[in-house]
């Protein structure tokens, strides 16, 4: 085990027989710190974590994104009486609103690192914000859709 900021040496034998005892031992101890103590090592790994899945879901909302406007962009035209505007802006909604709370998240979760406090929470509450705007652009972009149509799901008219 590795320990630091401990004053003085740690009690070794003492001439004679008796040694260091165990209050002596366990004082010794107690002024000492691990590099990388049981709590703060968790919380690294969870925060790590958590910003890892922010990311991929920022990539995977990019790719569906772009796949998704692409296909609902190439029947759209004039003709059709349709405008791309609602599909652009909700898959910059997803995508570009998302990546801004990942960054934030990154910034955030750096400086409590930096001033030496948990920061799991920070990393869950930009992860949440994260699927919270990838949700609002995937309905922006599904509306979008919905108008073009002139139905939806529940509407009279899109029954056969």
């Amino acid at each position: 085990m590795t320990w630091s900021n401990v004053p003085g040496p740690p009690p070794g034998p003492t001439p004679g027989p008796a040694g260091p005892t165990d209050a002596e031992r366990a004082a010794w101890e107690r002024g000492g710190s691990t590099l990388f103590p049981a709590g703060k090592l968790a919380d690294r790994i969870s925060t790590v974590l958590l910003l890892a899945a922010g990311a991929v879901l920022t990539a995977v909302a990019a790719v569906v994104a772009i796949v998704a406007v692409a296909s609902a962009t190439a029947s759209c035209d004039a003709a059709a009486g349709c405008t791309p505007g609602g599909y652009f802006t909700g898959a910059g909604i997803a995508v570009g609103g998302s990546f801004v709370v990942g960054v934030a998240t990154v910034v955030l979760a750096i400086a409590a690192w930096v001033r030496r406090r948990t920061s799991w929470w920070i990393a869950a509450i930009g992860f949440v914000l994260a699927i919270a705007i990838v949700t609002v652009g995937g309905v922006v972009f599904a509306h979008a859709v919905d108008d073009v149509d002139g139905t939806s799901p529940g509407s009279v008219s899109a029954l056969p």
